[in-house]
């Protein structure tokens, strides 16, 4: 992918990449992980007449990395300004984990009057479990999360990646610098302890919560349990999938992506 830039309000240079024409399709992919995963999605969205947009959050991917704005609330002021920079006209927003947060601290800020539709891919709108919603990660009530970095754990996929996706993933990230889960701490922390239910609530827009049937982060459950918070909310699961189903089960996404994306224009 070629990546432009563009500034933001606070001086942080923030890459982003087009590919396509037609209605206007943002992708936004998870803590840690560069837009260039979207690759699959992307190439599918071109090919059935739509513009791809693929854009690294601060600190993410070939954006630069701040040691300020390191929250929610900034990096969905980011999609904000990223979205007028380019003139984007009632765009579709996808998000894959925290880049589904990200969508939903946009719609809480700017509201939904310029947004056509979301998919939410695999992101419960709450993570820590409590009395009146049990569908966030598993255990959180016992998961120590100021040191949950420095900690091993499972893999985000179901079974093994595909090859052909490990090939691909290597590849980005050979190029890429380490990412830095030191000064991006807070934002996982903000993340980890975010609400995105009453954001829900209010949307009137389409949106699509799109879950692994096996992902080792929450129970899929969150799937059925989001689309209820919403007055026109969907849900898919993907079966054969873990937390990336974009990555792992590519082809089931694609297609419920593309369904979705045709059945609201």
């Amino acid at each position: 992918m070629d990546f432009h830039f563009f500034t933001t309000d606070d001086q942080v240079k923030l890459a982003y990449s087009v590919q396509g024409t037609g209605i206007p399709i943002v992708f936004l992919a998870g803590y840690g992980a560069p837009g260039e995963l979207w690759f699959s999605q992307v190439q599918a969205c071109v090919k059935a007449g739509f513009k791809a947009i693929v854009f690294d959050r601060r600190s993410h991917g070939n954006s630069e990395n701040p040691a300020f704005g390191q929250n929610m609330q900034r990096h969905g002021q980011d999609l904000y300004q990223l979205i007028q920079h380019l003139g984007l006209v009632k765009p579709i927003l996808v998000g894959q984990s925290m880049g589904a947060s990200t969508v939903f601290s946009f719609l809480q800020q700017y509201g939904e009057e310029n947004v056509s539709g979301v998919i939410d891919v695999d992101q419960t709108p709450k993570i820590l479990n409590d009395d009146n919603w049990k569908h966030g990660m598993y255990n959180s009530e016992k998961i120590d999360f100021e040191n949950y970095l420095n900690q091993k754990h499972p893999s985000p996929f179901y079974k093994r990646v595909p090859l052909n996706v490990l090939v691909r993933m290597l590849m980005i990230n050979r190029k890429l610098s380490k990412f830095d889960f030191v000064s991006t701490k807070p934002l996982f922390l903000d993340h980890i302890h975010s609400d995105w239910r009453q954001t829900s609530e209010k949307l009137t827009i389409p949106i699509l919560f799109l879950a692994g049937a096996h992902s080792p982060m929450w129970p899929a459950s969150h799937a059925e349990a989001s689309a209820k918070l919403c007055s026109n909310g969907e849900y898919n699961i993907v079966e054969k999938a873990g937390h990336a189903v974009n990555l792992e089960q590519s082809k089931a996404s694609n297609q419920a992506i593309l369904h979705f994306i045709h059945s609201i224009i």
